[in-house]
């Protein structure tokens, strides 16, 4: 407990410095470079000081939860929540139409969801020739399929992106506990700095122009299956994030050596099952084997992609906090084994060092939490383009992390 009181401050400001320096710290001209290293050391900061927390678990809801006055004030949080994002969600929208003048992501989604609406399974990652003179589709079945019921039903598809960024901020408000310690309080200011940058801001464009808000709902629900210790739950977590983003591609092989060297050899498999079962029902049998093994080669294209980028948008790179600044337009095929290699190697050391260490009556704990984190902050940092919208995934995850570490909410759990 003395640890743990030593390092809450400390861990308190890497998040405040990972938050800063991918929200309004970009305000400052010229200064995103510097940033870019203060977001990657925070952030692996975040990941070490997270072994040396006792372990974190949820709160328990309670025989009756929503009959509880303090749940019941969260709800009320949540709806004032809810009438916020609708409001600006309003405003960007009927400001920022869904075209590709503004971003191609959203257009080519709904193309990919309107072939699967008409039944064109075998055509939806067929080129579009509307858009760029016959792009692409790149994107994987869990990123596209949730926008479905809102194309089918005619409604704006980005009301799907805001159910997730909802469904994360609720999820901070219902861990979150105040009191009258100012860590508690300041936290809670962070947090409110992070959803009035993401929301009323919109410099990132993950309200108007972005699809992120699906990638962040499935990446908080990874982190509440974590602590909720129920493998089911944590293979269709993992499975929906792997389906959507190649973030978590270098954490899966250090989580399951987790389980492996930990011997929990009932939630490996129940994992590995429900992977396998998620992968058939969401992927093959959506669009079939040909797509997915065409999709397995796309990112030896990302060289190609950023090299465009480049060319024809090179402010990107200097308006983000991502580290291929750095490397510039010659040292993209670097960054990009970079990304490869740091991606898988690190997390697996990482999850070693810490089995190690545990194994010699070190007080280590949360380790497949804080190899997750490792792996978010390095996959963003070392990304070949680093569009802004896509840090504040990472962002999130730490934000409920630190709901449950900061606020003392193991004293009121019997």
């Amino acid at each position: 407990m003395d640890l743990e009181k030593k390092l809450a401050p400390s861990i308190l400001i890497a998040f405040a410095v990972e938050t800063l320096t991918a929200t309004w710290f970009l305000k400052i001209p010229g200064w995103a470079p510097l940033f870019s290293i203060l977001y990657l050391a925070s952030g692996i900061a975040i990941a070490g000081m997270l072994l040396y927390f006792p372990a974190i678990r949820l709160p328990s809801p309670g025989r009756k939860p929503w009959q509880s006055p303090i749940n019941q004030r969260r709800l009320v949080i949540t709806g004032l929540i809810a009438l916020v994002l609708h409001s600006w969600c309003l405003y960007w929208f009927d400001e920022i139409p869904i075209d590709i003048s503004n971003a191609d992501m959203l257009p080519i989604i709904k193309v990919m969801g309107e072939r699967f609406i008409a039944g064109q399974h075998s055509h939806i990652y067929d080129p579009i020739p509307a858009i760029w003179h016959g792009a692409l589709p790149i994107y994987l079945p869990a990123m596209w399929l949730p926008y479905v019921p809102a194309l089918a039903l005619g409604i704006d598809m980005r009301w799907i992106a805001i159910a997730g960024l909802l469904f994360a901020f609720g999820t901070f408000v219902f861990l979150y506990r105040p009191s009258g310690d100012r860590r508690p309080f300041f936290l809670g200011v962070l947090a409110f700095l992070l959803f009035w940058w993401v929301v009323a801001d919109n410099t990132a464009g993950v309200v108007s122009v972005s699809e992120e808000g699906v990638v962040i709902g499935y990446y908080v629900l990874l982190v509440l299956a974590l602590l909720s210790r129920k493998p089911w739950l944590t293979g269709i977590a993992i499975s929906l994030c792997m389906l959507s983003r190649y973030a978590l591609v270098g954490w899966i092989p250090a989580y399951l050596l987790y389980l492996a060297l930990e011997r929990r050899w009932r939630h490996l498999s129940i994992i590995t099952l429900t992977g396998m079962v998620c992968f058939t029902l969401l992927f093959l049998v959506p669009v079939g084997w040909p797509t997915f093994l065409r999709l397995i080669h796309l990112p030896a294209d990302y060289v190609a992609f950023a090299d465009r980028v480049w060319n024809d948008s090179p402010e990107v790179f200097s308006l983000a906090p991502g580290l291929a600044w750095f490397f510039g337009r010659k040292g993209v095929a670097i960054l990009h084994s970079l990304l490869i290699i740091l991606s898988f190697t690190l997390p697996i050391l990482f999850t070693v060092l810490a089995c190690r260490r545990r194994a010699g009556s070190r007080p280590i704990s949360n380790i497949p939490l804080a190899a997750l984190k490792l792996s978010l902050v390095i996959f963003y940092s070392f990304i070949d383009v680093p569009y802004l919208y896509l840090f504040y995934t990472s962002s999130l995850v730490s934000l409920i992390v630190m709901a449950l570490l900061i606020t003392p909410y193991r004293k009121q759990v019997t």
